[in-house]
């Protein structure tokens, strides 16, 4: 049973738990998260976002302070945009990532240091994450980069590959081959498959908050709907799902809301609050 008295954090994410289909944070969602900070409740962003990605909600709820970023590769302070914590991909890692994107003709994007996103050139699927995140990218060979260039010295922060589910597994599979134990792999969407160092998760990120903050794991809440989000589970002492969440997602939570586009997770919070 979960006691408003005990709970100190609410960790959220954003796309598919927290904003609705069409990107925009409900009003109710809004109070509600408010509300929890108007009564010393910290609200703290778990996103697979960068910083800029994430920044309209942030400013639009006043949050400050150790957030998760990049699935937890980034734990940055804001607004000030310091660095608390980061765990960098590899420069060969990346370098097989984009072989794998040229031999079977997909998307794959990375982030550099400074929020900067490269990728090969321009299509649709650069389109579609522009669309989703507001964030564009810059066009430039990647092999070149990674290779003799700036990200030959220290990887990137976070690397993405957009495509077709079933190709994704496959790419799945193939990277666990080729770089077992060195990576962390997770699907943000169903066609999205973000590619981090061994060790990056949102669970470690949110530990790593949590420790910054002194707040203790059992006094937080988290709130997830994707493959990404499941560490949060380990570390939180409890999870709240949307009903539009994947199964294993739903299957892990202390309990299942109504869904993001019904502003679950903030109906929940609110009726947590009248407790």
């Amino acid at each position: 049973m979960i006691s408003v008295s005990n709970i100190k954090a609410i960790a959220i994410d954003l796309d598919g738990t927290t904003l609705k289909s069409d990107g925009t944070m409900g009003e109710l969602t809004q109070d509600a998260l408010r509300s929890c900070m108007a009564r010393g409740i910290q609200v703290i962003l778990c996103t697979g976002r960068s910083p800029i990605a994430a920044e309209p909600y942030r400013s639009l709820l006043g949050l400050t302070g150790p957030m998760v970023f990049y699935n937890g590769a980034a734990v940055i302070d804001v607004p000030a945009g310091n660095l608390c914590a980061g765990t960098l991909l590899a420069p060969d890692i990346v370098q097989g990532c984009i072989e794998i994107s040229r031999r079977r003709d997909i998307h794959f994007h990375a982030f550099l240091s400074g929020d900067r996103l490269v990728y090969e050139r321009e299509r649709a699927e650069t389109a579609l994450y522009e669309g989703r995140t507001g964030l564009k990218g810059t066009s430039l060979n990647m092999e070149e980069l990674f290779s003799s260039g700036e990200g030959s010295l220290k990887g990137c922060i976070k690397g993405m590959f957009i495509a077709d589910p079933v190709i994704l597994d496959a790419i799945e599979t193939e990277l666990d081959k080729r770089f077992d134990g060195r990576i962390y792999r997770a699907r943000s969407h169903a066609d999205y498959l973000e590619v981090m160092a061994a060790g990056v998760s949102k669970g470690h990120g949110l530990a790593v908050v949590l420790q910054l903050r002194g707040i203790p794991p059992e006094a937080t809440i988290a709130f997830g709907d994707a493959e990404n989000d499941l560490p949060m589970a380990d570390v939180a002492g409890f999870f709240i799902a949307p009903e539009n969440a994947i199964p294993p997602v739903r299957q892990r939570a202390t309990s299942v809301v109504a869904s993001n586009n019904n502003e679950g997770p903030g109906k929940y919070i609110w009726q947590l609050l009248q407790e």
